[in-house]
């Protein structure tokens, strides 16, 4: 799945696709560097709160081929960091929503 390193599970990716939603509402992609701890869990999905790097539609392809085959990147690369975000779920009712914060 674009924006993860390794392989989830469907709960998980189910997450994922909601912060990629709201990511591509901001013409982005987010790609995750780590979970950030706070986890959930609902019949259909559980996720946690991420940190990454959202990164712009127009930029994406050329950051997924080194996300892909470099373990190091971007965090030894400076000029990603202004990119670096917390994706931070909220929970109301049923419902989950995520916000981007850096």
């Amino acid at each position: 799945m674009l924006g993860l390193r390794t392989q989830e599970g469907e709960r998980f990716e189910r997450f994922f696709e909601l912060v990629q939603k709201e990511a591509k509402k901001q013409d982005s992609v987010f790609f995750m560097d780590a979970g950030d701890g706070r986890d959930f869990e609902t019949a259909t999905m559980e996720g946690e709160d991420l940190t990454g790097f959202l990164i712009p539609a127009s930029q994406a392809d050329a950051f997924h081929s080194r996300f892909q085959a470099d373990s190091d990147f971007p965090h030894n690369t400076p000029e990603w960091a202004d990119f670096f975000r917390f994706a931070t779920w909220k929970q109301d009712g049923d419902k989950i929503t995520i916000q981007f914060t850096g």
